[in-house]
């Protein structure tokens, strides 16, 4: 089965922040699924966010969460991306 790496976005208080995951489904509607329900559940303490057009909106509309972006990857490219973001280069 093929990876997909799904953005997505999460906005508070005109605060945007960016997340990235891995999800293995065998097509891109499966993943894009599979991605819809883990973002049902971003924000643990909200029993009821509300659905909106591509993903979900938390604590009566403080905090948006959508699902920004989903294209077919492979593991290691995923964890190039990681690793660049994340590895502070001082040379």
């Amino acid at each position: 089965m093929p990876d997909y790496w799904i953005k997505i976005t999460e906005t508070e208080n005109e605060e945007l922040k960016h997340h990235h995951y891995l999800i293995t489904a065998k097509d891109e509607r499966e993943a894009t699924k599979i991605a819809l329900k883990f973002m049902e559940h971003f924000i643990d303490d909200d029993e009821n966010p509300e659905k909106i057009a591509d993903g979900y909106s938390f604590y009566n509309n403080e905090i948006f969460v959508r699902l920004t972006g989903i294209k077919e990857t492979t593991k290691d490219r995923f964890k190039e991306f990681l690793l660049k973001t994340h590895t502070i280069n001082l040379a």
